[in-house]
């Protein structure tokens, strides 16, 4: 992880030099994020087809993509106004992960899903054997304002308004072999997005006295407007009397809408002080409709949600 790494570094560098800020006015903070991302049901890559010559049944199998957890980061700056029940946060999220799979070869027929690999010809009813890397990259900016509304003296909420930048790009790798025959082929799958929409929220505190120990909650979403560039690469080496060939679907900025929704709930500490201290542990998904647009042979595009969950544990300084 040394991306993350890096970051991370920055993020100290940053909150060394907010000291120089006026005091009680920017507070830096970063979370730590435990997520596992899931896209159903676009994450079927290719079907396992075995025949049963007892019975004269086949056998449709679908091989899907299941990502490991993997470490993300957060990282940004809150703005409170001295003596203000405003406050604004402009901050980063930051999460990247693969994940390889694999069907070894064996008395099967194996379908790529993908569509330029499905309509590539004769081979793509030949292969036995495949494989797959697929990679993703989240990223996304945020600058939401809201202002505290204390309900009773341990009960507050915090309504929210704002605006979300998002880049979210993936990768898949394949290989398709059939080592009987001699037949080989690869897939490159580019999935590019781009987006930026309005956003909103309201956030939830509940104290509990002396302890410094809050229960907090918070649910937000954001409509967005984006552009989609999918390019879909397959391409076979010479095999018999078939030459070498290579082909290739694009879907080019494809701008369509979309709604992303997000959901926290958790534990927070806070420590006052001349450098006063918060941390916070709990659970945290992010729902993104129809984010994938992947080219499929059963219509063009397959449209799959992309959702991320898992724990955000983080910490805030004020200075």
């Amino acid at each position: 992880m040394p991306r993350l790494t890096n970051y991370l570094l920055l993020l100290l560098l940053a909150a060394g030099a907010s000291r120089a800020v006026a005091a009680e006015q920017l507070a830096p903070f970063a979370d730590v994020l435990a997520w596992q991302a899931s896209q159903e049901t676009s994450s079927v890559w290719a079907s396992v087809i075995s025949s049963d010559p007892a019975t004269s049944t086949d056998t449709f199998t679908p091989a899907q993509v299941d990502f490991d957890w993997n470490a993300g980061l957060r990282a940004g700056f809150e703005f409170t106004p001295d003596e203000s029940l405003w406050s604004s946060q402009l901050y980063w999220t930051y999460f990247p992960t693969e994940q390889t799979s694999s069907i070894a070869d064996g008395a099967h027929l194996i379908l790529p899903e993908s569509f330029s690999g499905f309509t590539s010809g004769l081979d793509a009813f030949l292969f036995t054997a495949a494989s797959i890397k697929w990679q993703l990259d989240y990223n996304t900016i945020d600058l939401v304002a809201g202002r505290d509304i204390p309900l009773t003296e341990t009960l507050s909420i915090r309504p929210t308004l704002g605006l979300k930048a998002a880049i979210i790009n993936q990768s898949i790798q394949t290989d398709w072999q059939n080592p009987l025959i001699g037949l080989h082929a690869t897939g490159d799958v580019q999935h590019d997005y781009w987006g930026l929409g309005p956003a909103f929220g309201i956030d939830g505190r509940w104290g509990m006295k002396e302890s410094g120990l809050s229960l907090v909650g918070s649910f937000s979403g954001a409509f967005m407007n984006g552009v989609w560039n999918v390019t879909d690469r397959f391409q076979h080496d010479p095999f018999l009397i078939y030459p070498a060939e290579s082909i290739t679907t694009t879907v080019k900025d494809s701008a369509l809408g979309t709604l992303m929704l997000r959901y926290f709930f958790g534990l927070r500490w806070s420590r006052p002080g001349h450098v006063s201290t918060a941390v916070h542990l709990g659970y945290e998904l992010e729902w993104w409709a129809n984010q994938q647009r992947l080219p499929t042979f059963q219509q063009l595009p397959m449209h799959g949600d992309l959702t991320l969950q898992g724990a955000s544990c983080g910490v805030s300084f004020s200075f």
